[in-house]
């Protein structure tokens, strides 16, 4: 308390006077010291126990001396119950040890209020050296404490502020060292506090900066408020640091509080306008077109060099920014009426377009007029305005002039903000209030109230990043809107974080809220802004780059000229690496970039214009360009240009070198070729037409004529009728028709005239392309082919007859062959039956021969009937599963599978088109020989699999058999051929032909490749059916 006596003289504790100085002769003045001072005294005789208090005393403890007799049990009773062990504690302290009293304490007015006091005394000994008296004074110190109480609270906020500020907020002494810095300072320019505190403001100042900022840093000691100073700092890395200012000097503590914003980007983004507004302003000025604005006074905004040089040249009017277009100084009142007339229509929201005639030269211009709208609200008119004379197509559209820049932000206030987890109180400072726009204490402030007023759109990105910073994971920082009355939207920058550890709980989450509005505005109106100059830029069809004049480096490139030279932009960047690459003959080359750099060196623009470049992109195409470049030598840029011209110049020599063909083909074909336009009746006949038909081609007065007359009579009417719907028709693109037509000798040839009809865009004829062809031998052959075709008619269906009845016959034939086979086997089983015991070896073994030849001869009509039944399979094919149809064909082999115990592989088979029977005797007959053909002692082993192709299967059947000769590979396919006796290997010989004829049956091929005494693999193919 000490501190605040010195500056509270008046206050200061009054030196104690002993018992002596409470005589009648003092009294008076004591209590003239008391009024003055505010203090009163008090006295307590520790031995009586008797108590004095006085007037001023009383009055301080809100007592009435009348009511109240002074005595220490109502001294103890009027202090504050949290306050009486510590009052007491030093009273004792001082009656033990004789040291002087003193305590800070509360105490209770009867009305309940509670006072701030500080009560200091001595004590006065008896002769013996005991405490007898205990003297003292007592003094309100209420006001005092509210001070400082305050004084805390806004050091607490500053503090919080200093800690959680998204500007920068330095503290200077008077000499301009730095003694507080905010979180934000370090953060921003990257120093430690220990880099910054103790340092004067000139180590960080941009040297060219550091005159202004010395000026204004003594205007701010002088009292001087600053707002909006602009100066830069060098931060830890050396970069330069843009910063907006605000300061003032604080009384009290001659301190001066410094406040900056980073505007970095702003001042980079104000820089980039400007470039983006010049590089707009020359694109425009190197268009021929005319581009003007005017605002809705009719004066004139801006515009081209092209309009200004019009208006001088028409009007011999030096027009400029500001001036009034409707004037009639320069222009005669018609025109005047003319443009008010159309002005106003387009300010009334109507996109106008219209044609008018330059009335002082021939010349005729299309313009429109488009409205420009701010929100909602027309504010003036974009006018674009093109030479039409020689019927150029536009190829851009005019553009709207950029809006003003838009003004530099003022920096915003900062709210701070406590929120009590426990109790769900929350606190605002009064910059809050004025965030939000309400009047404090009008509004009860709750977390209810707060996340009503967030956007609905935002809400769950704030709660998100809320619920971090609440579970500790990371601070709060979140940018969110706000709806006020009106639905107004504002921008908030919400800072925060937990201040108690997270094991013990989170109990106050605090922070602060800065509007952003105008920052935010800014930002998405350069972002809206700058994809639209970057989108229109990239989507017209014009290629265009800037490059520095000094060395021929590109600064900008859009996309338009990396796909039309065909190349990446960082290949066509460097200047020599873009020549390498484009221009890869190098005698081309050598040629084109001293015609460039001649004409450029020139600096006649006109000679800055070039048609018909041959380039070569990176995947080894050529193109044709035209290119056009546009110096601006004040920026050191070169403004280039480039146009696809590949097709137009691709499509006029393709007419060239069609109409060159045509002319040659016309000369060699054995066509008589014909060309007919409709529009000039202009015709043109081939040297066909003499060549075939002996037309006298020399006059070409009466060619048209003399060729009607050579059309059949029976057939003039039906060929002119059909000439004239198809000039009349919308919808006939082709045509072809059949006549006989006069030969010199007299005699007809049947013509195919057939061509093309070329209409224009309104779907009318202007043009036919035809050929006459002679078609006489081929109309004999067709006759020809009819009637081998009726003959063969015939055949086919008498070859069916003999099929059916020899079908018949086979199937009557192995019926009758079977019967007697039958009996003699039966007979010949019963003779060796009846006789066995009279026969000898030699009689059995007759017996045998005759029973295995008749079972043999029974095999080989059975197989023959098999073999005549494929030829009258009918039916459609189907899908089915070769793995099915293999699994049916081992089943039928099972007891020869069982006996001989082969291995069979089996790979993944797909799904054909075929007759499932034929089919499943297909792999029965294969799988059944690598079985069969086996050395002795040795176990088959097969391999089955199949591979597609587009247009068929093939199967594949590999055994490791005895294997086949290669002279017999083919001949094993013929019926009744065998390579083997059959007391070695069983069989017909008519297995492998039934498997061919399966094959044929469905369209395919079948084949074997064999290696002796390795094996043998079978393969055949089946055809896919056609796709419909």
């Amino acid at each position: 308390m000490s501190s605040f006596h010195q500056e509270n003289s008046e206050e200061s504790n009054p030196r104690l006077v002993s018992t002596q100085a409470f005589s009648d002769s003092n009294k008076s003045i004591l209590e003239t010291i008391e009024k003055i001072s505010g203090i009163g005294w008090w006295k307590v005789n520790l031995q009586t126990g008797e108590n004095h208090w006085s007037d001023q005393f009383y009055k301080i403890c809100g007592l009435d001396r009348k009511k109240y007799p002074a005595t220490t049990e109502l001294g103890l009773s009027v202090i504050h119950p949290e306050d009486r062990t510590i009052a007491k504690i030093a009273l004792d302290n001082s009656i033990e040890k004789g040291v002087p009293y003193q305590v800070e304490k509360r105490i209770i007015w009867p009305s309940g209020e509670i006072r701030h006091v500080l009560s200091e005394g001595i004590i006065e000994f008896d002769k013996d050296r005991k405490p007898q008296f205990l003297l003292g004074t007592f003094k309100d110190i209420t006001s005092l404490k509210n001070r400082e109480n305050q004084f805390i609270t806004e050091a607490k906020e500053l503090g919080n502020i200093l800690d959680y500020s998204i500007d920068m907020i330095f503290l200077f002494d008077a000499n301009g060292m730095i003694a507080k810095i905010s979180e934000s300072v370090k953060e921003t320019l990257g120093y430690s506090t220990d880099q910054l505190i103790g340092k004067n403001y000139v180590d960080f100042v941009y040297p060219p900066d550091l005159e202004k900022t010395n000026i204004a840093f003594k205007d701010v000691l002088l009292g001087e408020k600053i707002r909006n100073f602009e100066i830069r700092f060098i931060d830890v890395k050396g970069r330069l640091i843009h910063l907006n200012w605000s300061g003032n000097i604080k009384n009290e503590t001659n301190q001066i509080l410094g406040i900056a914003r980073d505007i970095t980007k702003l001042v980079e983004s104000r820089k980039k306008r400007i470039e983006d507004k010049f590089r707009i302003q020359t694109i425009l000025d190197s268009s021929p077109d005319l581009i003007w604005g005017l605002d809705r006074d009719f004066k004139l905004v801006n515009a081209n060099n092209a309009f200004f040089k019009t208006m001088k040249k028409t009007f011999r009017w030096d027009i400029k920014p500001g001036d009034d277009l409707l004037s009639n100084k320069y222009q005669n009142p018609q025109e005047v009426e003319y443009w008010k007339f159309y002005y106003g229509k387009a300010l009334m929201g109507k996109n106008v377009k219209l044609e008018s005639k330059n009335h002082s030269t021939p010349t005729y211009f299309e313009t429109k007029i488009t409205p420009i709208e701010v929100d909602g609200e027309i504010v003036g008119l974009a006018c674009f305005s093109r030479d039409i004379t020689e019927k150029k197509i536009a190829s851009e559209k005019i553009k709207a002039e950029n809006k003003q820049l838009l003004k530099g932000q003022e920096i915003s206030k900062i709210g701070y903000w406590e929120s009590d987890l426990k109790s769900n109180h929350v606190y605002w400072s009064d910059e809050m209030y004025r965030i939000w726009e309400i009047v404090k204490n009008s509004q009860i402030v709750n977390f209810d109230f707060f996340f009503d007023s967030i956007h609905p759109e935002d809400r769950k990105s704030f709660l998100y990043h809320r619920n971090r910073a609440l579970m500790q994971e990371k601070k709060l920082d979140v940018v969110y809107r706000i709806i006020l009355a009106g639905k107004r939207i504002k921008y908030i920058h919400e800072k925060g974080e937990i201040i108690q550890a997270k094991n013990e709980g989170a109990s106050l989450f605090r922070g602060t809220a800065q509007e952003i509005t105008k920052e935010k505005e800014i930002e998405l109106e350069l972002r809206n802004r700058n994809l639209f100059i970057e989108s229109t830029l990239n989507n017209i069809p014009l290629g265009i780059a800037v490059n520095k004049i000094s060395d021929g480096e590109a600064t900008y490139m859009n996309k338009a000229f990396e796909d039309i030279y065909g190349w990446p932009k960082d290949e066509l960047v460097n200047v020599n690496d873009f020549f390498e690459n484009v221009y890869q003959n190098p005698a081309y080359r050598s040629w084109i970039k001293a015609k460039i750099f001649e004409d450029i060196a020139n600096g006649d623009i006109e000679r800055m214009s070039w048609e018909g470049i041959i380039i070569n992109t990176k995947d080894g195409r050529q193109r044709i360009i035209n290119a056009k470049n546009i110096p601006v030598p004040d920026l050191n840029l070169m403004i280039s240009t480039v146009f696809d011209d590949t097709d137009r110049y691709l499509a006029e020599q393709a007419l060239k070198n069609s109409n060159e063909r045509f002319r040659l083909i016309s000369e060699v074909t054995n066509d008589a070729i014909w060309d007919w336009d409709l529009e000039t009746d202009t015709r043109f006949w081939g040297e066909g037409f003499s060549k075939l038909f002996g037309v006298d081609l020399s006059n070409s007065a009466n060619i048209a004529k003399e060729l009607s007359s050579r059309i059949h009579p029976e057939d003039k009417a039906r060929v002119d009728e059909f000439i004239s719907k198809l000039v009349t028709s919308k919808n006939e693109n082709e045509f072809k028709i059949e006549y006989r037509f006069k030969r010199n000798d007299g005699t007809y040839a049947v013509v195919l005239d057939s061509g093309t009809v070329i209409r224009n865009t309104k779907e009318i004829p202007i043009r036919l392309l035809g050929a006459l062809q002679d078609i006489s031998a081929r109309k004999d052959h067709e006759v020809s082919l009819q009637l081998l075709n009726k003959n063969l008619k015939k055949a086919n269906h008498e070859l069916e007859i003999s099929n059916q009845e020899l079908e018949q016959f086979a199937y009557v034939a192995s019926h009758d062959l079977q019967e007697p086979l039958r009996m003699i086997t039966s007979f010949l089983g019963l003779v060796e039956k009846r006789y066995d015991a009279v026969l000898d070896e030699k009689g059995k073994k007759y017996i045998h021969f005759a029973i295995d030849g008749a079972k043999r001869m029974r095999e080989i009509i059975l197989d023959l009937l098999q073999f005549s039944k494929l030829d009258s399979i009918k039916g459609a094919k189907t899908w089915i599963d070769a793995k099915e149809v293999l699994e049916t064909s081992l089943l039928f082999l099972k007891k020869k599978i069982d006996r001989t115990e082969p291995t069979i592989h089996i790979d993944l088979l797909p799904k054909v088109c075929g007759h499932k029977n034929t089919l499943i005797q297909l792999f029965q007959n294969l799988i059944s020989n690598a079985i069969k053909y086996q050395p002795i002692g040795q176990k088959a082993e097969i391999w089955i699999s199949a591979i597609e192709s587009e247009d068929k299967w093939e199967f594949s059947i590999k055994d490791n058999g005895i294997g086949i000769e290669h002279q017999y590979l083919e001949k094993i396919f013929i019926i009744f051929q065998r390579l083997h006796v059959k007391g070695t290997y069983s069989g017909t010989g008519i297995g492998l032909a039934i498997s061919k004829k399966i094959v044929d049956l469905h369209h395919g091929r079948i084949w074997a490749e064999s290696t002796l005494g390795v094996g043998t693999i079978f393969r055949f193919t089946l055809k896919k059916p056609a796709v419909e």
